[in-house]
């Protein structure tokens, strides 16, 4: 467990030294524009998707009404 938080320090020292406060929450920084782009393309994952199965299922009751 000593050795664990020893590692740890060590990382939070490193990442202090290398990133500055003000680039870590610019980084995290979260827009309405991001979050809609990110619905949209769920939306449109989730429509293609369906799709994707419905057509499926439309095929597979089509070869099977074939027999």
């Amino acid at each position: 467990m000593h050795n664990q938080d020893k590692r740890i320090k060590k990382a939070d020292q490193f990442f202090r030294k290398e990133l500055s406060e003000a680039d870590i929450q610019k980084s995290v920084h979260y827009t309405f524009k991001d979050g809609f782009r990110l619905g949209f393309g769920f939306f449109v994952g989730f429509l293609l998707g369906t799709l994707i199965v419905g057509l499926i299922a439309s095929l597979v009751n089509w070869l099977i009404s074939l027999f």
